[in-house]
């Protein structure tokens, strides 16, 4: 069920997933460029990745869980629209660097 709803809130209804994959795909190819480590590229994706959604709840929504359940509807569907950001951006970062 939480898979479902994952791929539901996560992906298909998140408009902005697409943006995430982008941005986690070029900078991987960036970060690629000065780090060695593919593993170490991996890394900065998932803290930019999550610093970026801290940012979105804090610049954004004005660390306001009312605004967010205006705008999303629930608390449970802004979570899964974050993981799903985290996942794509995660997800491209690894087809870049294979």
């Amino acid at each position: 069920m939480m898979f479902k709803k994952l791929i539901e809130y996560g992906f298909c209804k998140n408009y902005w997933v697409w943006f995430h994959i982008l941005a986690g795909g070029i900078l991987a190819r960036i970060f690629q460029l000065f780090v060695q480590n593919d593993w170490t590229v991996f890394f900065f994706i998932a803290i930019v990745a999550i610093v970026w959604e801290g940012y979105e709840f804090a610049i954004e929504y004005k660390r306001s869980l009312r605004k967010v359940v205006e705008i999303y509807g629930s608390k449970e569907r802004y979570l899964y629209d974050c993981v799903g950001d985290v996942l794509g951006a995660l997800f491209c970062a690894g087809l870049v660097l294979v």
